[in-house]
């Protein structure tokens, strides 16, 4: 089962629950269907779901784009 975190809390309305909160944090499965209504709601990152009392190291750092390609893999790259 693939996993999502909140990245913010918010009420999502849905057709048979009324509202659902979400909160901050909370994760949820990727199929259900709160996720699938409110995708940017979600994330991958694990970061959204940890506790803590103190920042941990690179919390705040934006995940880091990988710069080149993986074994077999193509990059779109346009050439001057």
């Amino acid at each position: 089962m693939d996993v999502v975190f909140a990245v913010d809390s918010a009420q999502v309305p849905t057709e048979h629950s009324g509202l659902v909160l979400v909160r901050k944090g909370e994760h949820w499965p990727a199929d259900d269907p709160v996720v699938r209504m409110m995708p940017s709601l979600f994330s991958t990152d694990p970061r959204y779901g940890l506790h803590y009392s103190a920042e941990p190291a690179g919390y705040g750092d934006p995940p880091v784009e990988q710069a080149t390609a993986a074994p077999g893999e193509r990059r779109n790259v346009r050439r001057g």
